[in-house]
């Protein structure tokens, strides 16, 4: 298995140039599905955290990986922005029978885009699960698309930088490690990855049934006095 992994890796760096375009193309078709809703776990974060280990943060190919990227994001959250900018409701209803996540947080993430709405989208961008929320909020609520477009490259450089941060601080730290050893390298990082993925929805969670538990208590609180009046 960690062979396996390895020949994939290296696979993986060699394949990413200028005179592979289907390698780019995969990228940029990934990032776009993930923008608008399909998942790829950890595939883009891993393939960005492995080529600047393996290449180095100024290498050609990271450049290439991060402009495929940031055109994915721009393409995918395109997409959903101007089909809830165009649809307005009735895609929220539509994607909401197909999806509860979104319908539960729809309503509470729109009424915070006001007049910090830049740095909401990116704060909903850079929280698990809220990405598509943010990009059909914005939509709906007819959020000047140049906003939007400023919210994708503020929240990709604060993600991609910490990923491209700890890829190089791996390239650093690492450098006397064998190349049969990047295999575990990238298991750690997955690992890594998922464990802080898991801790902030919990939070959120937690946060979340706070929130509701004190609505709760108001409610009980103020149905002595409505009764009475």
């Amino acid at each position: 298995m960690i062979d396996w992994i390895n020949g994939a890796l290296s696979t993986l760096a060699a394949s990413i140039n200028v005179n592979n375009p289907g390698g780019l193309a995969a990228i940029f078709f990934i990032t776009m599905s993930c923008d608008i809703g399909i998942p790829f776990p950890f595939v883009l974060d891993t393939i960005l955290f492995f080529a600047t280990y393996e290449l180095g943060a100024l290498s050609w190919p990271v450049l290439l990986i991060i402009l495929m990227i940031w055109g994915g994001r721009l393409l995918g959250t395109g997409i959903l922005y101007w089909v809830s900018r165009l649809l307005g409701t009735r895609f929220v209803d539509w994607v909401g029978k197909r999806s509860k996540f979104l319908r539960r947080n729809f309503e509470q993430f729109q009424n915070r885009l006001g007049s910090w709405t830049i740095p909401v989208i990116v704060a909903a961008r850079l929280t698990p699960g809220l990405m598509q929320v943010s990009s059909v909020a914005a939509g709906t609520m007819r959020v000047r698309y140049y906003k939007v477009v400023l919210a994708i490259v503020f929240s990709s450089i604060v993600y991609d930088g910490t990923l491209i941060i700890l890829g190089t601080l791996a390239r650093l730290g690492l450098k006397d490690v064998g190349p049969e050893y990047s295999a575990w390298i990238v298991i750690g990082f997955v690992a890594i990855m998922a464990v802080v993925f898991v801790a902030v929805h919990l939070i959120r969670r937690r946060v979340k049934l706070g929130q509701h538990s004190d609505e709760m208590s108001k409610e009980v609180t103020h149905k002595p006095s409505d009764s009475l009046n």
